[in-house]
């Protein structure tokens, strides 16, 4: 008789009850609801500064190219950057060079929607300094060498 009760009392403790997998439920959800705001304001960040460096890579090839001729159309100003007009992160644009003044912008894409067409612009002076400036985007997604 005692070892009836015994292996009852085995096959009693071999699972989880309810309450203790809605407990692990819960806390899983309150862990997805504080982790995934933090995530896509980690991918937006990661996308404005890659949209940044894409874009800053054509500061070189203006500048080369301004050296030679300061007035260019914004076709000639595009092939000087040696940048694709898409990319996987931005759609890149340059505008004519005028006596050496001459812009490049990003609008991103593919990312979240607070970055989304979003723009990334370089200018450059006539004196050979770029300045970066990035429209519409909130200033926790961008650096301090591209201010909104």
């Amino acid at each position: 008789m005692m070892t009836s009760f015994k292996h009852i009392a085995d096959r009693r403790q071999a699972g989880f009850t309810l309450i203790e997998l809605m407990i692990v439920v819960a806390i899983i959800g309150v862990l997805a609801a504080v982790a995934m705001p933090l995530y896509l304001d980690y991918v937006a960040k990661s996308k404005v500064s890659v949209a940044i460096e894409e874009s800053a890579g054509a500061r070189t090839g203006i500048d080369t190219e301004i050296v030679n001729t300061p007035n260019l159309d914004a076709a000639t100003t595009m092939l000087a950057t040696k940048l694709q007009s898409e990319s996987i992160n931005c759609t890149i644009s340059t505008t004519a060079a005028v006596a050496g003044v001459v812009g490049v912008s990003c609008v991103i894409k593919g990312g979240p929607a607070s970055v989304t067409g979003k723009k990334i612009s370089w200018s450059r002076a006539s004196t050979g300094a770029w300045t970066c400036s990035a429209t519409g985007v909130d200033p926790k997604h961008t650096s301090a060498s591209c201010p909104p």
